[in-house]
């Protein structure tokens, strides 16, 4: 598995993904850190996507799966938390204590609304998915000159 900290925002940082990487004990997992975006225009790409960059975005493929060559492939399942930044801005302060992460947000999301899961919903998501696609094994699916690894 895979995990890539994909700097979007001010508090991004390698720092912050170190840490966030940290708390998580799965000898499957990789994390990588992607500040100049490259995993997120790829991942944008796979999906259709002209203008943005895919964060906050939760691709699940079976065991097996390669990223070869320069387009990463289609996920079996996908999920993210991406909103247009109006719906965001209303909610913001009341859910993060402040919205000023919101203007990193563009003001409309290609990202499709069905794929849409937060909180408990996107637990159960990612949980049924990663089941439905079966266990991953620990190796890296990106390509040279990809998103480096945390802690690396």
């Amino acid at each position: 598995m895979a995990w890539a900290f994909i700097d979007m925002i001010k508090t991004d940082t390698l720092e912050a993904a170190s840490v966030a990487a940290s708390q998580i004990n799965d000898p499957r997992l990789l994390a990588f850190h992607d500040p100049g975006h490259q995993l997120g225009r790829a991942m944008a790409r796979c999906l259709g996507w002209r203008q943005h960059v895919a964060w906050d975005t939760y691709f699940i493929y079976p065991a097996g799966v390669h990223w070869v060559g320069q387009e990463i492939p289609a996920p079996e399942y996908w999920f993210h938390q991406l909103r247009d930044r109006e719906v965001w801005e209303r909610t913001a302060d009341a859910e993060f204590g402040t919205s000023e992460w919101t203007q990193a947000l563009a003001e409309k999301s290609e990202a499709d609304p069905a794929h849409f899961a937060t909180g408990a919903d996107l637990r159960t998501a990612l949980s049924d998915a990663v089941t439905a696609a079966g266990s991953a094994q620990r190796q890296s699916a990106f390509p040279p000159g990809g998103p480096s690894l945390v802690g690396s």
